[in-house]
């Protein structure tokens, strides 16, 4: 179970008072979502089904909430890649990944089992999404592929991922109180 130091419903609530922040909102939760280290932990699929929730509800157009939803993960996965490729092994000896190898060794099997499209893959699959590009960037994956791949998969999970939070918003009466969308990880 990952830590939560905040729920979806508190922060929906305080996007819905503070809309200007929707679209940096969303950014943030992708990049985090997609971030080796911080992924592992923040519960990204419900602070993203809220924030895209408020979006709907008219704070943010769709175009705007899916290029900040496709920004922030491009940019996740870049980062974390480029994390891999400059601190290598050395990745495995720091923290959450010294008191949790398995991490580590579970992105390895499945890169090496399906390769370059373990980035794809990985894009859609929770627990494997925020590992995949520090794995490819340790095992050396060269840029260019991992990057076309990182932009096309986001490409694709942008609206997998906002969607279904950004259309129930929109259906939802915005003259009664709002739902709180607090989807619980477990």
């Amino acid at each position: 179970m990952p830590f939560v130091p905040f729920d979806a419903s508190a922060v929906q609530y305080w996007l819905e008072q503070h809309p200007a922040w929707v679209a940096g909102a969303i950014a943030l939760v992708s990049f985090v979502e997609s971030f080796a280290i911080l992924g592992i932990a923040v519960p990204g699929v419900a602070l993203l089904g809220a924030a895209a929730f408020v979006a709907g509800s008219g704070a943010l157009g769709l175009p705007e909430c899916l290029l900040a939803a496709f920004a922030g993960a491009v940019a996740g996965d870049g980062v974390s890649f480029l994390l891999g490729r400059i601190f290598h092994e050395d990745i495995k000896r720091a923290w959450p990944f010294r008191r949790n190898p398995g991490w580590i060794a579970n992105g390895e099997r499945f890169f090496a089992q399906h390769g370059a499209k373990s980035v794809a893959i990985g894009r859609f699959v929770g627990p494997i999404r925020p590992v995949i590009p520090l794995v490819a960037g340790i095992l050396n994956m060269r840029a260019r592929p991992f990057f076309l791949i990182n932009v096309a998969s986001a490409l694709a999970w942008a609206p997998v991922y906002i969607l279904p939070g950004y259309y129930l918003g929109a259906a939802v009466d915005t003259h009664l109180a709002s739902p709180r969308i607090l989807l619980t990880m477990a």
